[in-house]
């Protein structure tokens, strides 16, 4: 048996060693000389990226002048320029949405606060954007995948300088907080269970949002529509729910008056 544990910490030395030589050999290369290994590194993993530069940077000087205006100026191309299809180009260029606030279409809330409130709530006061990388990072790692996903790239960079860098150390909490949340449920379905009776009936709410949006909802139909178990939670947890997060009500006949300051 000591033998055992000897060779287990013998080769778990052995991966770290390896895991730092990578690191030191690769942060000891001239920054364009590293930028160079992504290059190719996205090159062999995309298909795409490797099609349209052989054929189309490679052989139309249009595309060309295009994409030296991009590097010049992005807000200066449009989705019509010959670089890509109009929609390939403006999903390139895109910014997240910024709707002027209470014009969302769920009751004055969007898609991205409604997701973000749901992750909230499952994470249970854990900070949302921790949580859900860490979700993220257990089903890659899961499902097999070693690479970085592109998408996550810059999310990751911006989060761990945060995370790295935050003398209250409540970002490196909450992410030993989420691994530990996510592995003792390893390999299981991760429900309503997980995140408490006070939160997933919260959750429920704003997935109904979710389905029927709508400029406004009356408390007695997000209330009607929770499932059975949850329909002892009191109409004015629902109500105060909604002024918490800024829902819009519908105040109909027939509903409760609205307490002051109620929109």
């Amino acid at each position: 048996m000591t033998k055992i544990r000897s060779r287990k910490r013998s080769d778990a030395a052995s991966v770290e060693d390896g895991q730092v030589a990578k690191f030191l050999h690769e942060s000891m290369l001239p920054e364009h000389v590293a930028e160079t290994r992504h290059f190719v590194k996205f090159c062999r993993n995309s298909l795409f990226i490797r099609t349209w530069l052989l054929e189309s940077f490679a052989k139309k000087p249009a595309t060309q002048i295009a994409f030296r205006k991009l590097l010049a100026d992005p807000a200066g191309i449009g989705a019509g320029a010959p670089l890509w299809s109009p929609l390939m180009t403006r999903m390139v260029l895109s910014e997240p949405p910024r709707p002027a606030a209470g014009t969302g279409p769920y009751g004055g809330l969007t898609e991205a606060c409604l997701l973000a409130l749901i992750k909230r709530y499952q994470g249970g006061g854990m900070d949302v954007l921790t949580f859900l990388l860490v979700r993220l990072w257990t089903r890659l790692a899961a499902a097999g995948h070693k690479d970085v996903p592109a998408g996550f790239l810059d999310a990751i960079a911006t989060h761990w300088t945060a995370v790295a860098s935050d003398p209250s150390g409540r970002l490196a909490r909450d992410f030993l907080r989420a691994i530990r949340f996510f592995g003792e449920r390893e390999g299981q379905v991760i429900g309503e269970a997980d995140f408490g009776h006070t939160n997933s009936w919260k959750i429920h709410v704003l997935l109904y949002l979710l389905d029927y949006p709508k400029p406004r909802y009356q408390v007695g139909e997000l209330h009607a529509n929770l499932p059975v178990k949850y329909r002892r939670v009191d109409r004015r947890s629902v109500r105060q729910f909604c002024k918490e997060h800024g829902i819009r009500r519908d105040q109909k006949p027939g509903e409760r008056p609205a307490l002051a300051d109620d929109s």
